[in-house]
Order: structure tokens, then sequence, then C-alpha cells
């Protein structure tokens, strides 16, 4: 949740600014020093005071203070998020994510290694297409294991036999220009249990489509990082990493749009939250 900004708050943030305090240590230190204290000490105060009140009530700096507390919120969020998906992952998945993030550090760290200059905005958009893709990474795992789940509290079999008996009843009524309005009260409920049924089988079976189409798509994450880790080592071209790592971060659009058709289920949009950093994350299992 976001930090609530006021007055105080702007205050606190511009009486915290490192050169605030360097010239407000000084001017009290100076007069300690001075043998004056009880001149220097309340012209410092009065000016400490005067700035504290402009700096604090400038719109530019509020809305400086009010970006950062969203920031700061925003991360708090990301990495609830976060942990929620790891700690609902059974170990197995939880084991193949970490792997995972490990060939990812090792590929952004020899990146990193061979370059020759501070690439600062590119390293930063290299790190945020391993975090996009990692994080996607694991809202497969975590969809995954809701649909298993999904799949395991349902037995298709068991659908099929409430759609026979509900045709063998609709049968057994007989024609229906025949019926008595209570026959007619019958056939109608059992016609709205058929479509149920129906409807539930298509459910089913779109559950086991998504089911594996995800695991294809974990498939191919893992073959291609795999795969820019052995390259990396052979060209070592950063351009060469980050532009690799860029292009499989692109194709998840698609990806993260079929999760977000099965938000009923897992509880995850298509952009719930912006990807946290994998890199310094520290997870806990529960």
């Amino acid at each position: 949740m976001a930090q609530k900004t006021g007055f105080f708050s702007y205050v606190k943030r511009a009486f915290l600014h490192h050169w605030n305090l360097l010239f407000f240590g000084a001017g009290v230190l100076a007069g300690a020093v001075s043998g004056h204290a009880d001149v220097v000490l309340p012209l410092v105060a009065a000016g400490e005071l005067v700035y504290l009140g402009g700096l604090a009530t400038h719109p530019k700096f509020q809305a400086f203070v009010k970006a950062q507390a969203h920031k700061e919120g925003k991360k708090q969020v990301n990495q609830d998020a976060l942990q929620r998906v790891f700690n609902a992952l059974d170990p197995r998945s939880r084991v193949r994510f970490e792997e995972l993030r490990r060939r990812c550090r090792e590929v952004q760290a020899l990146a990193k290694g061979i370059r020759t200059a501070d690439l600062g905005e590119m390293e930063e958009l290299h790190n945020e297409g391993i975090n996009r893709l990692l994080w996607v990474f694991l809202k497969l795992l975590y969809t995954k294991r809701s649909l298993e789940r999904f799949l395991e509290s349902t037995s298709e079999d068991d659908i099929r036999a409430s759609i026979t008996r509900a045709q063998q009843r609709i049968a057994d009524l007989g024609p229906e220009t025949e019926d008595s309005p209570t026959e007619s009260k019958m056939r109608k409920t059992l016609q709205d249990t058929l479509q149920s049924a129906e409807a539930r089988l298509q459910n089913h079976r779109k559950a086991q489509e998504n089911r594996e189409y995800i695991n294809l798509e974990l498939e191919r994450i893992e073959s291609k990082i795999a795969s820019i880790a052995e390259m990396a080592i052979n060209r070592q071209d950063p351009d060469f990493i980050t532009s690799e790592v860029d292009g499989v971060a692109s194709t998840m659009e698609q990806t993260e749009r079929a999760m977000g058709e099965l938000q009923f289920l897992t509880g995850i949009g298509e952009s719930e939250v912006a990807p946290p950093s994998f890199v310094d994350e520290q997870l806990e299992r529960e």
C-alpha cells in the first residue's frame, strides 16, 4: 500500500535531505564552537525553518515526495504479490523457478562482466527484460498449479455421467407436447441441469488445453534461457545477450493475455503489478 503524504511528510523529507543535514549540522557546530551560541543557533534555526517551510510547500517538491512514496509503496506491493505467488507453488515448481532465476543471473553477470563501459540505461533495460521474463515464468507456474488443483477437484467421467443421466431422464419424459404441468417443470429443470453439465465439460476441456499450453510455454522459456546462456559464453557480446533476452521477453504478451483469461481461476490479471526485481528479492518458504 502506498504511503500517505502530508505536510509533515514533506517537511521530514526536506529535513532529511543530505545537503540540508550537512549545512544544518555545520551551522550548529559553528555556533557551538564560536562562543556565541546564543546568537548563532537562533539564526541557524530561523534559517532552517525558512528553508523547510519554503521547500515543503513547493509544488514540484511535493510532487517528488508523492512520486517517491508511490514508488516505495509499489515496491512493497510487488514484493507482497511475489511472495504470495511463490508460497502458493508446490516444492517442485519452486525449485524449477529458482533454477531459471539462477540461469538468468548467470546471463546477467556475464553481460555485465564483458561490458567495457558503464551503459547505465541499457543495463537497466536489460534487467527489466529479465525481471519481466521471470515474473511471467513464475505466474505461469502459479497458473499451472491452479489449473492442476481445479482438474484434481473435478472428474471428466463424473461430468459425462451427469450429462448421460440428464439426457436419459429427459428422454423418459416422452414427447414434450404431451407434458403435464408437473412434467413441464421437470423437463425445464432437467434441461437446465443438462446445460450446466455440458458447460462444465467444456470448461474442463478448456482447462486441460490451457494446462498443456502453459507446460509448452514453461519449456520454451527454459530452453530459450539455456540457449542464450550457452551462446553468450561463445559470443562474448553484451548487445547480443540484451537483444536475445529482450526478444524472449517481448513474446510474453500473448502469454500474459492467456493468463489474464484465467484470472477467475488464479486471481492474477494480465498486469496485476509491475515485474519485481528478481535479482535482489529474497523469497521465503512458508
